[in-house]
C-alpha cells in the first residue's frame, strides 16, 4: 500500500525528503567544522519535504473520488488513470483507457 496510487507516491517522496533532511543534520555532528552547512542543508531538504506534503494535500483535495468496482471503497484518482489506494486495481475515467478485464471467461457463442 506504500506505492498504491499517485497520491501515496508523492507522500512517500515527501517523507523521504524529511528523513534525508534529519540525516543531513545528524551528519553535522560528525564534522563540527561543517555543522552550520549540514544544518542549513538539512533544513532546506526538510522544507522541501514539507512543500511536497503541502502540494500533495492540494492535489488530494482536487482529485476525483470514485468507488472502486473491485473492493467497493471510495478512492481518489489523479489524471486519467490511477490505481485504487486499497486493492491496487487500475482505474480509469476514460473508457478507451480502461484496462482490459481478463478475469471474465470468454462467451460460449
Amino acid at each position: 500500500m506504500l506505492f498504491a496510487n499517485k497520491i501515496n507516491k508523492f507522500r512517500t517522496f515527501g517523507l523521504l525528503f524529511i528523513f534525508l533532511g534529519f540525516a543531513a543534520m545528524y551528519l553535522g555532528f560528525l564534522w563540527p567544522s561543517l555543522h552550520s552547512l549540514f544544518f542549513l542543508l538539512g533544513l532546506i531538504v526538510i522544507l522541501g519535504g514539507v512543500g511536497i506534503y503541502f502540494w500533495t494535500g492540494i492535489l488530494s483535495m482536487q482529485a476525483v473520488q470514485i468507488e472502486c468496482p473491485k473492493c467497493g471503497r471510495t478512492t481518489k484518482i489523479l489524471g486519467k488513470m490511477d490505481q485504487c489506494a486499497y486493492c491496487k486495481v487500475y482505474l480509469s475515467l476514460d473508457p478507451k483507457h480502461a484496462p482490459k478485464d481478463t478475469a471474465q471467461p470468454p462467451s460460449a457463442e
